[in-house]
């Protein structure tokens, strides 16, 4: 079961290692990302974030897709964690029960659009598109703060 699909450029981080998984009783953080399941050194970096008694996994978008997608694993209480728009857009496209994104943060160099959320036009798109699908995307650094929904303001942009 996909307890949350959350987006946030870090990954793994205190945020989610320590609120995010008591609060939402996950037992698998699951990276999904087509860039990090290929580099070792920052698969070991954010395996270090995993708490004692959680199981992790890294996968691409494909294969990630297709593993949480399987009936074997629904016993399973996934977090599942993407850093860039277009993965949760193809997600979210493969997986249409995902209803909902939550997002920490998009920390980069192009412009601040949303808060805590660097976009540039592909990520305006994806987002949209998102919207377009039904999804819900709101702003929520950690679950005791309020879910505040974005969906308004990105199809504004």
């Amino acid at each position: 079961m996909i307890k949350a699909l959350h987006l946030d450029d870090r990954l793994i981080h205190g945020q989610v290692a320590i609120a995010w998984t008591r609060a939402l009783d996950v037992n698998v953080l699951f990276v999904v990302n087509d860039q990090i399941v290929n580099d070792q050194s920052r698969r070991n970096a954010l395996k270090l974030g995993v708490p004692a008694g959680v199981k992790f996994g890294f996968r691409n978008v494909e294969d990630g897709i297709a593993f949480l997608n399987d009936p074997k694993n629904a016993n399973l209480r996934f977090m599942v964690l993407i850093n860039n728009t277009r993965d949760a857009l193809r997600i979210c496209q493969g997986i249409p029960s995902i209803k909902k994104i939550s997002v920490g943060g998009i920390r980069k160099k192009d412009p601040l659009l949303l808060p805590d959320m660097n976009l540039n036009a592909e990520d305006v798109t994806d987002l949209k598109q998102l919207v377009e699908l039904g999804v819900t995307i709101g702003y929520q650094p950690t679950p005791d703060q309020p879910y505040k929904v974005l969906n308004e303001a990105i199809n504004k942009l």
